[in-house]
Formats: C-alpha cells, structure tokens, sequence
C-alpha cells in the first residue's frame, strides 16, 4: 500500500482529475488541511506528497505561519527521496524549500492560456496545450531545477527535480467545477488585466479532457 498525503491549502483545491487515477491503484489517500491547523505527518509515513494549490503566497510567513513547518517538511520529503508533486502554490514552496525564489509576476495570469513544453524528457506533455492557471506569483527553478515548460507571461510554468518531484504552475488537476470553486476565492472580483480571462471563458470546459489526459499521463510516469 502506497501512502499519499494531500497538503490542502483551500476549498476547493483539492486533487480534482487525479481522483480518477488514483482509485484504480492499491493507495491510501490522506488529506492533510494545511490552513485549518491539521498536523503534518512524519515525512518516513510518506510515499508521495500532493501539495495543493491556495490563494496565499509562499512569502507571507507571518499572516501563515505554517508556511516554515510545511517547507521544512517538503525539502525533507524530496531530500528522501520521495514522490512530490506541486500544483500552483504548491509548485511555489517546492522552490521556496529548496531555496529558491518566489515574486509577484508582472501581470496575473488566470485563464485557458497555451503553456509551450521546454523539455523534451517531459514527453506525457504536448509540445503545446491550454491548461489552466490560475496565479499571481512567478517562482524562479531552484538549483539542478529542469525548467519544462513556459507561457507568455510565465518563464517557468513547471520544473522537475530527478525523477521524483514535479512543480507545475497551471492546474493540470483541473475538472468539472474547478473554475467556479477559483472564482470563490476571488472576492473582490477577478482582477483587470492582458491575461485574465473574464468569468464566460474562464467557466468552458473545452480543454478539460486534454488537461485529465496529460495529468493521468503525468502519473502513469511518476507511478
């Protein structure tokens, strides 16, 4: 039996398509709510570690101050060895834990954007697909980083460390209601900007088979 911990950060972002994946494998799945207090496991009770997205910034220590255990945490579980993969916020403090660096973007990029594959190990991506992101943050790769795909506005939107932790900066995960669940978060409304799509296109579902589809791929190799 495989152990995986999901480090929830938010309502609503939960694992999404991976669900689907995982129910068809000997796993126990268990979900850890990082922002409501939950403990952390003990990084040898690991096998992988899902770190989830959220509305908060790896920077702002002192509004979550779980932030520093969480990061210790995930720089213990890669330096094990083990299976840890980042979506989003999560991609951001796998960099914030290896030591690497976590800023605002020039602009928010929240929409079905073309992300545009950079290495050509990361053959279960296309060369080029729109997945979702959903991010304000822009992180740089940490040291021995592989930086596998860019967008316009984002010259990292995923890196791979060896063979055991992937950081992807869009919501691969993405399935059926996860753009309204994002849209919860937005209270004061979605931001202005060149890279934010407004609610209409933000709520299609045109490119969600493909998302589900190199996510399971994404798996199958990590697996």
């Amino acid at each position: 039996m495989i152990n995986v911990f999901v480090f929830q950060h938010a309502d609503g972002e939960w694992i999404g398509s991976m669900e689907s994946w995982f129910s068809t494998k000997q796993v126990k799945l268990t979900t850890v709510r990082v922002d409501q207090g939950e403990s952390f496991p003990d990084v040898i009770n690991c096998d992988w570690l899902l770190i989830m997205g959220g509305p908060m910034s790896v920077y702002d220590e002192d509004n979550y101050p779980w932030l520093v255990s969480e990061k210790k945490l995930i720089r213990a579980a890669i330096d094990a060895g083990k299976i840890v993969f980042g979506i989003c916020f999560g991609a951001q403090l796998i960099a914030s834990a290896m030591g690497s660096t976590v800023k605002p973007n020039c602009e928010q990029e929240i929409g079905w954007f073309e992300v545009e594959r950079l290495d050509p190990n990361a053959c279960w991506m296309p060369a080029r697909f729109k997945p979702l992101s959903w991010h304000g943050d822009v992180l740089v790769p940490p040291a021995g980083a592989v930086v596998i795909a860019k967008s316009e506005i984002t010259p990292c939107q995923g890196f791979t460390l060896g063979d055991q932790v992937v950081a992807l900066q869009f919501h691969l995960e993405a399935q059926n209601g996860t753009a309204v669940e994002f849209l919860a978060h937005e209270v004061g409304g979605l931001p202005e900007g060149d890279f934010v799509q407004n609610e209409e296109v933000l709520l299609k579902d045109d490119y969600l088979k493909q998302s589900q589809k190199v996510m399971h791929a994404l798996l199958d190799r990590l697996w």
